[in-house]
């Protein structure tokens, strides 16, 4: 007879009610392949009158924390609200009270893990989080059991699904960036507000949570370098074709002598690549270990199906393990950098984007500026703006240079008498 486990289940929202989809649709399978059978007993929701697309017959559905907080016969916590609280409060006291949590709260995790884990080594008790990082991708446990013999050397991650969308419209259609995001609003891909998704931030947070389970084992301490998709257009696009390129909204995580490198930004990558192939609202997270190599995990990485997947994966790892608690990410060697390297001192091949007056000499004052601030020009192109009267755009590739130098020059370019408007830069990726 299937033993059962009892979940008190925190929201039932989009990943909440996907999550009562799959425990209700897997229950047969789930006794014949494991021996157990889950059974959500319990909810706690804003609104318990909502209608929600899930059977939930049998749960009892209430606004009380505390009735899953103080129900000693419940065996995990599932906590599926977001934010920083209560969330923080309702993992803190399940944990407190002796229960296993699963959660998918990327934001929360980002800001407090290592004070998360701290408290479940406390408690002996384990914490999972898959779902935090790429949806239905098993990226954490791939990471933890699969390539356990590697040490993992570089990250390079399409994490976030609503600028992946975009950019493919973009890219494929020749939409503009505000058609594309009209497009990912109307399909359910973009929130109301979708500056999290869109300038980069929700990617940011889903980064540090990945790089503590690669580069070092430790939370990162510091900013993330951190720009999004909103100020590329049509143009950026012509020339990333025209070079061989895609432009893709990564999260990178390098090792480097005595920080990590963790950086989220549009790049320029060549077509070639893996990640390049990558469409729609689909994520990838493409890995290099010393042992295994190049390897690249892909998935659906947002929705309500796919994130519950990797809930209910999460579930069943804690109920089918032998060991009580997840080895924790805060055991790694001291000499491991936790320091993130400041944004103005990275390093990168950079495309420049700048609008010029058709005037003899431009170019040349330009390369002069770049040329003080030490930044070599590999390339450059001018055209005319097409039914704007001696207004050109001027393309230029520079050769590796320092963050703060082409920051530099670039603000000192936007001031001379023959540029408009603030000039763009773009960071080149060739070898990944």
């Amino acid at each position: 007879m299937a033993k059962k486990i009892k979940l008190g289940v925190f929201g039932l929202g989009v990943v909440g009610c996907g999550l009562v989809n799959i425990v209700n649709g897997r229950r047969e399978a789930l006794s014949q392949a494991h021996g157990i059978e889950l059974e959500i007993v319990k909810a706690v929701v804003r609104d318990p009158t909502k209608k929600r697309p899930a059977d939930l017959f049998g749960i009892q559905v209430s606004t009380d924390m505390n009735s899953i907080l103080d129900d000693d016969t419940l065996d995990l916590v599932v906590e599926l609200i977001g934010g920083m609280e209560p969330a923080f409060t309702i993992i803190k006291s399940a944990l407190a009270r002796g229960k296993p949590v699963v959660s998918a709260n990327k934001a929360l995790i980002a800001e407090h893990g290592p004070e998360i884990l701290n408290l479940a080594r406390q408690a002996k008790r384990p914490f999972f989080a898959e779902a935090s990082v790429g949806g239905g991708i098993p990226i954490l446990k791939t990471l933890r059991e699969s390539l356990v013999a590697n040490e993992i050397t570089a990250v390079t991650a399409i994490i976030n699904g609503t600028t992946n969308f975009i950019l493919t419209k973009m890219e494929e259609e020749g939409l503009s960036y505000y058609e594309a995001l009209k497009i990912a609003g109307e399909r359910g891909f973009a929130e109301a507000d979708p500056t999290m998704d869109v300038e980069g931030f929700d990617a940011a947070q889903k980064l540090r949570i990945l790089a503590a389970h690669t580069l070092g084992g430790r939370y990162p301490q510091g900013d993330i370098l951190c720009e999004g998709v909103s100020g590329l257009t049509e143009h950026h696009f012509a020339f990333a074709r025209k070079h061989g390129f895609a432009i893709k909204l990564l999260a990178l995580a390098r090792r480097r002598a005595d920080a990590l490198e963790l950086r989220v930004h549009p790049t320029l990558i060549p077509r070639l690549h893996p990640l390049a192939s990558v469409r729609n609202e689909f994520n990838a997270i493409y890995l290099i270990g010393d042992a295994v190599g190049e390897i690249m995990l892909s998935g659906r990485g947002a929705g309500s199906l796919p994130t519950a997947s990797a809930v209910y994966a999460d579930i069943v790892d804690i109920c089918t393990r032998t060991t009580t608690i997840e080895a924790s990410v805060e055991s790694a060697p001291a000499a491991w950098p936790t320091r993130v390297l400041p944004a103005d001192e990275a390093q990168s091949e950079y495309y420049l984007h700048f609008t010029v007056l058709d005037k003899p000499g431009v170019i040349g004052e330009i390369a002069t500026v770049l040329g003080r601030h030490h930044i070599s020009v590999r390339s450059a192109a001018a055209e005319l703006v097409p039914n704007v009267e001696e207004v050109g755009e001027l393309d230029v590739i520079v050769h590796r240079s320092r963050e703060r130098d082409v920051r530099q020059a670039i603000a000192e370019i936007d001031k001379l008498e023959r540029t408009r408007g603030q000039g763009k830069l773009i960071r080149i990726a060739r070898d990944l």
